[in-house]
């Protein structure tokens, strides 16, 4: 969900001249009339996009301009409000306190948090810390976080791991990773959520499904990982069923690629894999009981892709 920023109207009156528009409705403005970043409504037309109720001489919740694309469902544009009830029931929630976030949040491992809220837990003799950590390293320990001088407090062995990641550095930029942000893990590598993309269009793949394609190393050395879309685009056409080998065991021969399931006896339909087979004279594959069935040269065996 994009940043939101809580709001209010003006309200105002205006002469029945037929000169004042609705900016939703299009029709005249005769009387009291209500304004929004310089546009005006009637104040019936003015009102929640989820209850219906009137927004006018009220506070309300509109997205904040962002040039940052987003796939979330619910859809927030200069023509989308919702009345301080609506927009509690769909707002995100701090995963701490559970109450839903009206403001600026911290991202971490994959959940929200008030600022507020994302303070040190404390260490085992001092329970309570409180230290607001969106501005300073940090230092996990399974779900729990905490600030330099309580983590350095933990049993030695819970908290090796974490101080481990923390270490670490980006696999795509090289820099460090600061405090209160997210970090992205994959085959014992850590990214930033922003660099974390797909190795050909650039699109974020932070928390989406992608594909990691071993057999092209990028030469700057780079971890290679494609979104949806450029695997798809790259993957091969199975040769016997013309649909994209999108996962799962494929096979290669003579410079075609296979489903493993495609890849199959011609007579008796079972699966060749690595298996040893024939190839007959008019261009169909044999596995080896098959075979012995029939007057063949060349028996051959398939190599394994995935």
């Amino acid at each position: 969900m994009p940043e939101v920023q809580k709001s209010t109207t003006t309200m105002s009156t205006t002469q029945p001249d037929g000169n004042v528009i609705c900016n939703k409705c299009n029709e005249k403005i005769l009387n009291v009339m209500t304004a929004d970043d310089g546009k005006v409504y009637h104040p019936h037309c003015f009102n929640c996009s989820d209850c219906g109720k009137t927004l006018a001489g009220g506070f309300f919740y509109k997205s904040k301009p962002s040039n940052k694309p987003t796939d979330v469902p619910l859809k927030f544009d200069d023509s989308i409000r919702y009345c301080e009830t609506c927009y509690k029931k769909i707002a995100p929630k701090c995963d701490r306190c559970t109450q839903a976030i009206e403001a600026s949040s911290v991202m971490w491992n994959d959940k929200k948090y008030h600022e507020s809220c994302f303070t040190c837990w404390g260490n085992d003799k001092e329970k309570v810390c409180n230290k607001l950590m969106k501005d300073e390293p940090v230092y996990p320990d399974g779900n729990k976080w905490y600030c330099r001088a309580c983590y350095d407090k933990l049993d030695t062995g819970r908290k090796a791991a974490g101080r481990e990641i923390l270490e670490k550095k980006c696999k795509n930029c090289h820099k460090g990773f600061t405090s209160g942000t997210q970090v992205s893990e994959f085959k014992e590598d850590y990214f930033h959520p922003d660099c974390l993309t797909c190795t050909q269009c650039g699109k974020s793949i932070c928390q989406r499904k992608f594909y990691h394609q071993e057999y092209k190393m990028q030469s700057d050395n780079k971890t290679n990982l494609l979104c949806e879309q450029c695997h798809y685009n790259n993957s091969p056409e199975c040769a016997e069923c013309k649909e994209k080998i999108l996962d799962g065991q494929s096979y290669g021969f003579e410079g075609k690629s296979f489903h493993g399931r495609c890849f199959m006896c011609a007579q008796c339909k079972t699966e060749i894999g690595t298996n040893h087979f024939s190839k007959s004279k008019d261009g169909k594959y044999l596995c080896a009981r098959c075979t012995a069935h029939h007057s063949q040269t060349n028996t051959h065996h398939g190599q394994q892709h995935g």
